[in-house]
Parts: C-alpha cells; structure tokens; sequence
C-alpha cells in the first residue's frame, strides 16, 4: 500500500488521478470529524468535507512532505467546518431532516452532540480533536495555527462548561 507522501508526490507529477486514493482513504474520517463538530449535521458534515479535499488538492504544491499528510488535511477540513457553521443558516431547512445513509442505529451518537451542545464552535472543535481524535495539544496547535497554551485553555473552558 502506498504512503500518503508518495500518493501526493505522484499527483504532484501531473497524476491527479492519484488524488483519488487520498479521498477514498479518508472520506468516511473526513465526513465523521464534520458530523461531530458540526453536532450531527448531515449536510455540513458533507460539504465541509467535499471543500477540505478541493481545497487540499488546490494547495497540494503547499503541503510540507515532511508533515504528516492527515494532520494537514484535517486541519483543512477543520476550517472548512468553521466557516461552513458561520453561515450555518443555509443549513437550517435541513434541522432534523432524515437521510436513511447517514441515519445510526445507536443513540451513542445522539448523546454525543447532546453532551458537546452547550460548547461553542470553537471549543466543540478542539473537543472532538483532542478527545475524540485523541490528537495531542501540540499537534491540534499545528493543525489549526494557534499556540499550545491558547488550545489548552480553551479546552479547558469546555471541559468545565461541560462539567
């Protein structure tokens, strides 16, 4: 199977078709970290994950081939997330519309965007990176541009919001 890096520097080779395998390899990751920080929104979840990978396509030449690939892509996505959920009125005609795809079969889900509504965006973002993604302080630092001691504070405002 090949790495992340050689699928990127063979797109970069002029193989775009090789930006394929990236997608199929983190579609369903892309689309559940969109359902989690957006709390269950099907729709967004969708876009914002369609948008991360066009965007990491178009700024593919950006990528540092010494990072690791899924860190720069779920950053992207991360962002996409945000501003898809500024503009979050375009998705209300679809508040609690049923997509049978997408529908779960144990309420684990529910809970979940239940206990995260009281957060803010933001904090259901670090949230879900760092304790559902398990991704450490310092690598959600790099994946998001802000400084360790800024995530770790605003997680902790979450934390005790949800406490």
């Amino acid at each position: 199977m090949q790495t992340d890096t050689q699928i990127v520097r063979a797109t970069l080779k002029g193989g775009s078709h090789h930006f394929g395998l990236l997608v199929k390899r983190y579609a369903d990751y892309l689309f559940g970290l969109g359902m989690r920080i957006s709390g269950g929104h099907v729709a967004l979840a969708e876009d914002a994950s369609q948008q991360a990978f066009l965007k990491a396509f178009t700024y593919l030449k950006s990528f540092n081939q010494s990072k690791d690939f899924k860190h720069w892509l779920t950053g992207i996505a991360v962002n996409c997330c945000r501003d898809l959920l500024k503009d979050a009125s375009r998705y209300s005609e679809f508040e609690g519309a049923v997509e049978d795809s997408h529908t779960s079969t144990s309420d684990s889900n529910d809970e979940f965007f239940k206990l995260i509504r009281p957060l803010n965006d933001e904090e259901k973002q670090l949230f879900v990176l760092r304790y559902v993604y398990e991704y450490t302080i310092d690598e959600i630092a790099q994946m998001l541009d802000i400084k360790p001691g800024t995530v770790k504070s605003k997680l902790s405002r979450g934390v005790e919001k949800l406490r």
